[in-house]
């Protein structure tokens, strides 16, 4: 149990490392003079593929902090546990990447939960430093 918890705090660790690093790439990213521009029906129009990039991997930032408050909190934090996966669930739809979706999903499962927790925040972890490379 303890190698579990030491493995949860590296993990968590590299994702305080990995919002530093995002922080800093998307503000170089969004200060590189692209402006989107929302048009009357709330579209935009011409989005950079590099602002498309830039909202999944803070998509994905933000669910790894979901996620890993959901784990490490106790149950009495979380308001409404099940309104809160399910935001997480969104999140996930949303992002749109099946290893992503199938490890997520996964993590219900009763049998070797632990381990699938640990890979699916391994998994999220991975994707976000590729995407800030």
């Amino acid at each position: 149990m303890k190698a579990n918890k030491k493995a949860v705090i590296a993990i968590f660790l590299t994702f305080i490392v990995g919002l530093i690093g995002g922080y800093y790439y998307g503000h170089k990213s969004l200060t590189s003079g692209s402006v989107c521009i929302l048009n009357g029906g709330g579209a935009t129009s011409e989005v950079p593929a590099s602002a498309k990039n830039f909202a999944q991997t803070a998509l994905k930032i933000d669910l790894l902090k979901d996620y890993t408050d959901f784990v490490l909190l106790p149950k009495e934090k979380i308001a409404d546990p099940v309104k809160y996966a399910d935001m997480m669930g969104a999140k996930v739809k949303t992002i749109n990447d099946s290893d992503i979706t199938a490890k997520f999903y996964a993590t219900g499962e009763i049998a070797d939960k632990e381990q699938k927790i640990l890979d699916f925040l391994d998994l999220l972890n991975g994707k976000i430093k590729s995407d800030l490379q």
